[in-house]
């Protein structure tokens, strides 16, 4: 009996190392390493600029007849204030949890008769540029009163032929800093 729980024992061991090694060791295994800092003291968003929304133009499912084409791009700004005097840049970072994974788009949730096969696409400041979600738009100076406006823009995409119908689609927004 002894020998059999010593046995056991050695067995189970066997198993809880082999896979700590083999992952350490394996070909094609990697890490992944994240990096970031908090600030304190922060821009202040606007009044406005917090809840924002942006009206894409009413147009025909027939401008996005195919996937990968887009149409409507709407510009808007996100303004702030009150930022600290060592802060020099200031960006809009996106996320949002109804995000396609394959585009980086955000996915329509309409409930009401909603369009099939669009998302909105967010664009940068020069207004042709993606930004994918997950990522920051590009950061603009922060004037020396501590005040900023940052411009990005929202398109509709085409995942394939569009159907006509109603497109609501919601993105967050952080404030990243330089």
């Amino acid at each position: 009996m002894k020998k059999q729980v010593t046995q056991l024992m050695i067995a189970l061991m066997g198993i809880s190392v082999a896979p700590m090694v083999f992952a350490q060791s394996a070909p094609g295994a990697g890490q992944v390493t994240f990096n970031g800092q908090l600030l304190d003291d922060t821009c202040v968003i606007n009044a406005g600029d917090d809840d924002k929304t942006v009206t894409l133009p009413t147009l025909s499912s027939q401008s996005l007849a195919a996937a990968g084409q887009t149409a409507g791009s709407t510009m808007f700004t996100i303004s702030v204030s009150s930022c600290p005097s060592d802060l020099k840049n200031v960006a809009a970072h996106f996320e949002t949890t109804n995000m396609d994974p394959d585009t980086r788009n955000a996915i329509n949730q309409a409930t009401a008769t909603p369009a099939s096969n669009v998302e909105v696409q967010l664009l940068d400041r020069d207004g042709t540029t993606p930004i994918l979600l997950g990522s920051t738009g590009t950061y603009v100076p922060v004037a020396t009163d501590g005040t900023a406006t940052m411009s990005y823009g929202g398109q509709y995409y085409a995942t394939d032929k569009t159907t006509a119908g109603n497109v609501t689609a919601v993105v967050r927004y952080t404030l990243a800093y330089q």
